[in-house]
């Protein structure tokens, strides 16, 4: 791909990111739209799809970790957003208007790291179009206006993938006397941005397992490499020890993300479900009766073993479905593939009304044009994609990908992509840009 001088990852340009008009105009501009977008939707904010105001609110009431008073301890939601959400709260009741402050916060944040992202990664000329596009994306816009962790997570995406071109971007080799300390502190830097992820979501874990093969060619010689690495699991270890030391003690089992992927795990792979991709007639699969049956046979005693239990055999089942129905289960990873990366939102109704299926369509053709630039611009790529930073973005959108071909999936569960397949779009336009100056 043709980078113009004003796009090295060494340019001056970079270092003054600060000084650069667009920085603020892209910042403003996310300032707006999330915050206008938040301001009309604000009776979202009052509803609690996944619990996560119920433990905040519990946190700061009773000071535990809990969905239940009194208190029995719980691992079913991941800790960070709850956390964010109760030590944000000045009214200490988690209100719908500091919910969307933090969600204002976050968005505006991740457009900015986005922005500078896009300049690490040598494309200047469109950086301001990046954060843009970030700031608009639909599946952020809908997200931002709910009181659920995609905000959070798609942040603290970003901001692991900056640091790692952080790293990358220091060239440093073992004949450099600051090399060893440098090293350090940008490793511990990554693992502490993808520990606060794994926090959030924990689906990162693949990632993160993953991003030591990134880290290891952002320097140059065996021990610069191995003293990164090494940071990075250590840091990366001590981060994740508190949390599956506690559940170890609640839980008498070492639990390193949730106790809710093994109904997630279910909800994928059932019965009912099954039979709906062999004979449904619907727009979408109504579910309601699979989560009454599981709760009828697996009931919530409301203990912290129960909880465990529950989400042990809800492994069992799923396992046991997949092993008894081979065929179905294949097939239902791509149907969860597909549904990662739709284009289209699903239709939730067939009678719904003409304003929404022109919504639908809208967005639809939005990702359409978003996915063709994505594709043009890892053509564009090319052997650049082996570099530490695209190769980190690149095992960030496989590791999703492929953890979602087993656990339930929709379109919503691929927000934290949405930065990288901006800066990808970005790239894309590029490629055309340089073909048509050509001719």
């Amino acid at each position: 791909m043709d980078s113009t001088s004003d796009a090295s990852p060494t340019s001056p340009r970079r270092e003054s990111v600060w000084h650069d008009w667009q920085w603020y105009a892209v910042l403003i501009l996310a300032l707006v739209v999330r915050g206008g977008i938040g301001y009309l939707q604000q009776e979202n904010f009052a509803d609690d799809p996944d619990s996560y105001r119920l433990l905040a609110n519990n946190i700061l009431r009773i000071h535990s970790f809990t969905l239940d008073d009194p208190a029995e301890p719980t691992a079913f939601r991941p800790p960070l957003y709850p956390l964010l959400l109760a030590v944000t709260s000045i009214s200490r009741n988690v209100l719908p208007e500091e919910v969307l402050l933090l969600h204002v916060v976050l968005g505006v944040i991740t457009v900015g790291l986005t922005y500078f992202w896009t300049i690490q990664m040598g494309l200047q000329r469109w950086r301001s179009l990046a954060g843009f596009l970030v700031a608009i994306d639909p599946i952020l816009l809908n997200q931002s206006t709910l009181v659920m962790t995609e905000t959070l997570a798609t942040c603290l995406a970003i901001l692991t993938l900056v640091a790692v071109s952080s790293l990358a971007a220091k060239q440093l080799s073992s004949d450099d006397a600051r090399g060893s300390r440098d090293v350090t502190i940008s490793a511990v830097n990554i693992a502490g941005a993808v520990g606060l992820a794994i926090f959030c979501r924990p689906t990162f874990l693949v990632w993160a397992a993953l991003l030591p093969m990134a880290i290891w060619f952002c320097c140059r010689g065996w021990k610069l490499r191995l003293s990164s690495v090494l940071a990075y699991g250590l840091m990366l270890l001590f981060l994740l020890a508190p949390w599956v030391v506690r559940n170890l003690l609640v839980f008498e089992a070492p639990v390193l993300g949730t106790t809710h992927g093994g109904h997630t795990l279910l909800w994928g792979n059932n019965d009912s479900y099954y039979e709906y991709l062999r004979s449904g007639s619907t727009p979408v699969w109504d579910n309601t009766e699979f989560h009454q049956r599981f709760a009828r046979r697996n009931p919530y005693l409301g203990t912290s073993a129960s909880e465990l239990g529950r989400d042990r055999a809800a492994y069992r089942e799923a396992v046991e479905t997949m092993k008894q129905n081979p065929g179905m289960a294949a097939y239902s990873a791509v149907v969860r593939f597909t549904m990662f990366w739709r284009l289209l939102p699903n239709a939730l109704s067939e009678d719904e009304s003409g304003r929404r299926t022109l919504v639908r369509y809208a967005i639809g053709t939005w990702y359409f044009i978003q996915f063709a630039l994505v594709i043009a611009g890892l053509f564009a790529l090319g052997k650049d994609l082996a570099k530490p930073g695209w190769m980190a973005a690149i095992m960030l959108l496989a590791s999703f990908s492929l953890v979602h071909l087993f656990f339930w999936s929709n379109m919503r569960m691929r927000s934290p992509l949405v930065p990288i397949l901006a800066v990808l779009a970005c790239a894309g336009i590029e490629l055309i840009r340089n073909r048509l100056a050509k001719r």
